[in-house]
């Protein structure tokens, strides 16, 4: 009996809010496209970059694992090459080579 009653209360409730901002919608459009679409925008723009920088660190560590495990001499020299160029064109911007220990 109660979890049928909040169950309806939950619908009552949703729909009661529905209701209001379909009308908030049709009167202020604006208002709602400032509230709601602007930040979602910058959000997913977040998300987008922060996904970017997470794949261009996992490249980084990847190639740095394969420059410390590498035994073949030509193989280092291209790893480090390839270390130089993902470091000079990153998101995060020009770092120096020789932080790297290297």
């Amino acid at each position: 009996m109660l979890s049928k009653w909040l169950n309806s209360l939950k619908i009552y409730s949703l729909s009661v809010i529905g209701v209001h901002v379909l009308i908030i919608t049709f009167f202020f459009p604006w208002l709602v496209f400032y509230i709601i679409i602007v930040p979602s925008v910058f959000v997913v723009f977040y998300m987008w970059c922060d996904l970017v920088h997470q794949i261009e660190e996992a490249n980084r560590i990847e190639i740095l694992n394969l420059l410390h495990t590498t035994t073949c001499p030509n193989t280092k020299d291209i790893l480090a090459y390839e270390l130089h160029l993902h470091d000079e064109n990153s998101l995060a911007g020009h770092r120096p080579f020789n932080n790297h220990g290297i």
